[in-house]
């Protein structure tokens, strides 16, 4: 897919509207100035440099468009016609500042190396024009030097699309590291409860069974106020007993894990998207397998929005319902016809169909619907 012009900011939209400005005002002053151009040049100039600018304005913006690829493409090669209208129209070199313009789109639609090779082709129609048709002299010089111009923007906007790329791929991952290091912290603590109830049970729990059978025979063969200690100590044993296997049962219901944590921790810090996390408290998972589908799938669909939807709201919520436990994930993006099965959610059907699971897309008029649910025996 053709990358977006998202990573844009405002300061530099600006300064290509500015100096598009003094280009094309300078020009159309010149002009003016020199009185030997006609209404009607001025007109045809001026129009040319409205339509280059729109064009251009057209060709960057965020949102997509129904035939993304198409229209983009059709606007860039519009705006270098119109640039060569106005080498035609308007005797000045310093036009080929907006093939500068211009050039600064080509890195999201071509490999840079491309880029480069094919630079001193739109580069050269300026030496060409202004040597035969206006008869200049020493326009190889001056389109050589426009030309590296050309150079120095195809490298530094592919080193910053580069870097955003890279920047946050370090940010996805340190997401999912975090995450996993919460999961991962909340499975010790899980088999640490586990554990050490398991050991109450196992030791505590036998030798105070054995006491309370010992003292129920030594009541049975004693005789006196010996006997109403004995069956007083019996009593209180059974009461401990009682207790042990009380607090044995109450560590093992909280052995639970506690995804929400490990959830917050993935989707801290989202860039650009509003993330919603609606986690019902009686939800109770005590599988690390479960756990990580859950957080598997919620990683995978919050990548694809970022990437692909153009959404500012992702909202998850979890919940039990009718003995299972379903995972509802929905962001606000573009509309979805048709859901293209690739290798993120096949990956993630595997996951919930391995746990007895069901996974369901729903395209929507406004972003896309996913639901999970599992059974809560899993869970």
């Amino acid at each position: 897919m053709i990358k977006k012009f998202r990573d844009w900011l405002q300061i530099e939209t600006l300064t290509a509207l500015l100096t598009w400005a003094f280009v094309s005002g300078s020009a159309l002053y010149l002009m003016l100035r020199a009185g030997t151009y006609s209404l009607t040049d001025m007109l045809v100039a001026a129009t040319l440099f409205v339509v280059f600018i729109v064009t251009w304005q057209f060709s960057v913006r965020d949102e997509e468009y129904e035939h993304e690829v198409p229209v983009r493409v059709t606007l860039i090669i519009v705006q270098y016609a119109v640039v060569l209208g106005l080498y035609f129209q308007v005797p000045y070199s310093y036009l080929a500042i907006l093939v500068t313009i211009w050039s600064c789109q080509l890195p999201y639609y071509m490999p840079i190396k491309r880029a480069i090779l094919l630079s001193p082709l739109w580069s050269a129609p300026m030496g060409l024009i202004h040597t035969y048709y206006w008869d200049q002299s020493f326009m190889i010089l001056t389109t050589s030097l426009y030309w590296t111009f050309n150079l120095f923007a195809l490298v530094m906007i592919n080193s910053n699309i580069k870097e955003k790329n890279a920047r946050e791929a370090a940010n996805e991952l340190n997401r999912d590291l975090m995450a996993t290091q919460a999961l991962l912290s909340e499975a010790t603590k899980q088999a640490e409860r586990v554990r050490i109830a398991r050991n109450i049970h196992d030791l505590l729990g036998h030798h105070l069974t054995a006491l309370t059978i010992n003292l129920q025979v030594a009541s049975r063969i004693s005789e006196g106020q010996a006997q109403h200690k004995i069956e007083e100590c019996h009593r209180l044993a059974k009461l401990l007993l009682s207790d042990v296997r009380e607090a044995v049962s109450d560590i093992r219901e909280k052995s639970n894990l506690q995804l929400e944590a490990a959830l917050n921790a993935l989707i801290d810090n989202v860039p650009e998207i509003k993330v919603k996390l609606d986690y019902d408290k009686g939800v109770q998972i005590d599988d690390v397998n479960v756990a990580n589908t859950i957080l598997c799938c919620v990683q995978e669909c919050l990548t694809n929005s970022l990437k692909h939807s153009n959404a500012s709201q992702f909202n998850i919520q979890i919940v039990e319902h009718d003995r299972t436990i379903q995972v509802a994930m929905q962001d606000n993006g573009k509309p979805v016809k048709e859901i293209k099965v690739g290798n993120g959610i096949t990956g993630m059907r595997e996951r919930v169909a391995e746990l007895g699971g069901k996974l369901n897309f729903t395209p929507m008029a406004t972003g896309f619907s996913l639901l999970i649910e599992l059974p809560e025996a899993m869970a």
